[in-house]
């Protein structure tokens, strides 16, 4: 084992990836998953056909379909962190914690990692948002959490860097003069911002002017086509009578709020929730509403979850480039087909949008910088291309001041930057 040897891990709500600085250089974006379109990239799924069997990124996938979607498939849930309800959940008997689950996903990049490079390796720089969660008590909790899982997956040494910084240390090595850079990095889970003070070489704590960001991003915006339109198909406003009750009651919000969220929407499988859902189908008031709750028995029982909300993804992206897209969804029982407008999804997304934008205010006045102080604006991330993120920055900026990378690398390479840094002797923080 090579003590100088460190993983840089960005470890992200959608997608992972792991670099290197090993034998005195960097190693960039290792092949982790030969099935991918781009073999660096993991995607962050956990497959588990039953409990003592688990597959990753694209075999995730295939072997999802090829064990006709039994089982149970996690996406997202490194959403679930600073969540201190959220403990987990049940592999038919076995208890699965989220350390566990997280530490189950970092020891596959581990061995992954270490099977390239040829070596073991016990130290790591993993990537971490500027916050897990808007409550400083959750954020701390949160990194407790990654902490436990890091060490659960072997690593006896870890340094976490905000991703946004690492992101400025990637953006660096572009500049041939001092400049007041602001970075944004937008993933599946969180946005996240740093105002730094960049030169081609050097970097010294000081430099960091601010760091800030909010746990809303992709998936945030991924659920409001279900939260304003699809979950209806789902039984979101069915009514339904309990037996000797008089009341005409609804879907509970608990539901409809899991039901909305592709992190959270695989968890109506458990069992009191499940058994709940049941009785509620017994009991619709109308044919109308049973249907909708058959809809959604359907959604669970035949494992279509991922696939929806891929396709949810999919009217995103197109929506991107287009004014208009139609959402089509073809399984027996849940043909549905939807058109949505650029409009619209702005509309919807609008609180999501001044929420992550109000973080990037308090960035900048944490900075004691105004918008006009900020000499280049650098983005990064899927998320960033979403127009409606993309024209008010331009709003705030100007375009002349953006930069838009269309690449997932960003993080990952200042990540293994700021590895070689740490295992040269120097210091982050």
């Amino acid at each position: 084992m090579n003590r100088d040897t460190y993983l840089s891990i960005d470890f992200g709500t959608s997608n992972s990836l792991v670099g290197a600085y090993h034998d005195g250089r960097r190693h960039e974006a290792l092949a982790l998953d030969p099935k991918a379109s781009d073999p660096s990239l993991l995607r962050t799924l956990l497959y588990f056909p039953h409990p003592d069997l688990c597959y990753y990124g694209s075999e995730a996938i295939e072997q999802y379909i090829e064990q006709d979607m039994e089982g149970r498939l996690f996406r997202s849930f490194k959403s679930h962190l600073p969540n201190k309800n959220y403990l987990g959940t049940i592999l038919d008997n076995r208890i699965l914690t989220l350390e566990n689950m997280i530490g189950i996903f970092l020891l596959e990049l581990k061995k992954r990692a270490e099977k390239a490079l040829g070596t073991s390796v016990e130290r790591a720089v993993i990537g971490r948002p500027a916050r897990y969660s808007m409550d400083p008590v959750s954020d701390e909790f949160a990194l407790h959490r990654m902490q436990k899982a890091a060490h659960f997956a072997g690593f006896k040494d870890v340094v976490f860097v905000p991703e946004p910084l690492a992101a400025a240390f990637d953006y660096r090595r572009q500049l041939t003069s001092e400049k007041i850079v602001l970075i944004g990095d937008f993933g599946g889970g969180t946005s996240d911002f740093t105002v730094i003070k960049l030169r081609p070489e050097g970097f010294a704590k000081q430099d960091v002017l601010a760091i800030d960001g909010c746990p809303l991003a992709g998936d945030t915006l991924d659920s409001v086509f279900m939260s304003h339109r699809l979950n209806n198909y789902f039984g979101a406003n069915s009514r339904y009578r309990l037996p000797m009750g008089s009341n005409v009651l609804s879907m509970p919000k608990a539901i409809t709020l899991r039901l909305n969220h592709p992190a959270h929407i695989v968890h109506l499988k458990e069992k009191e929730t499940y058994e709940f859902i049941r009785e509620v189908r017994k009991c619709s008031l109308t044919a109308q509403d049973a249907e909708a709750v058959e809809r959604l028995f359907i959604l669970i029982e035949d494992q279509q979850i991922f696939p929806f909300f891929e396709e949810i993804e999919k009217t995103k992206r197109n929506l991107s480039t287009s004014d208009k897209s139609e959402f089509a969804f073809d399984y027996p029982g849940l043909e549905i087909k939807e058109k949505f407008t650029g409009l619209q999804f702005e509309s919807w997304s609008e609180d999501t949008r001044g929420k992550i934008f109000q973080s990037l205010d308090q960035c900048l006045s944490s900075a004691q910088l105004s918008a006009a102080q900020v000499d280049l604006v650098c983005l990064t991330g899927g998320t960033a291309k979403v127009p409606l993120i993309q024209e008010e920055f331009k709003k705030r900026f100007g375009a002349s001041r953006l930069q838009t990378q269309s690449h997932f690398h960003s993080v990952l390479s200042g990540l293994t930057e700021a590895a070689g840094f740490i295992a040269t002797g120097n210091s982050l923080f």
